[in-house]
């Protein structure tokens, strides 16, 4: 399965100089504001990976993540225009991995996982999932609030993590409202790790700062 992650400079040449890549606790996020935010999403991830018998191996605390499909299109990214962070370069690697080894979701739709959003599968979906939690006397985000402990809080939380999974039907298509059109879906993947047999081709780019 051919795909395409962007990596700092630094992390290429630690691909070169050790021969695998691994995503460690410290290497994920760049600021703690990242890490409050996101950690909990990326904790999940981690948890459907091994859900489905993807094995983590020593050292990997968390995935790596490339792109499989972007707008709609197999193909590599346009890094002409692409934004960095400070002084450097950022590499754009195409790599070549097992599919089994390789979980692939929707991009957009993950970002449910990242803010701890219900993520319906139709509008009237959406609507009676407003309904429900209403009838409970709880307002939107109130699931975020760890406080709240009792047992309806805790059925409406599960029921969102529940709906997480439909960020794996990358098939699944609609008008726009939440699934977006197929030919404009950006698909990622998550990996254990990255030998370096397994890069195609290394491309390096001076970041522009914004």
């Amino acid at each position: 399965m051919i795909l395409w992650t962007i990596q700092d400079y630094n992390v290429y040449e630690s691909l070169l100089e050790t021969g695998v890549l691994k995503a460690s606790y410290d290497h994920v996020f760049y600021d703690d504001v990242q890490l409050e935010a996101f950690l909990p999403g990326y904790d999940w991830m981690v948890e459907q990976m091994k859900k489905r018998g993807m094995v983590q191996p020593a050292g990997a605390e968390y995935p790596i993540w490339a792109w499989y499909q972007w707008s709609g299109k197999r193909k590599r990214i346009d890094m002409r225009s692409s934004l960095g962070r400070g002084d450097g370069k950022i590499v754009q690697l195409t790599i070549d991995l097992d599919e089994k080894d390789v979980l692939l979701s929707d991009y957009n739709t993950f970002h449910s996982v990242l803010n701890y959003w219900y993520l319906p599968f139709t509008e009237k979906d959406d609507r009676d999932f407003e309904i429900e939690y209403k009838a409970l006397g709880y307002k939107w985000g109130d699931w975020c609030k760890k406080e709240i402990q009792t047992p309806e809080m805790n059925a409406v939380r599960a029921k969102i993590q529940d709906s997480w999974e439909r960020i794996f039907e990358v098939e699944r298509e609609d008008d726009g409202y939440i699934f977006g059109f197929n030919s404009r879906k950006c698909i990622q993947a998550t990996f254990w790790e990255l030998r370096i047999d397994q890069v195609v081709k290394a491309e390096v780019y001076p970041i522009k700062s914004r």
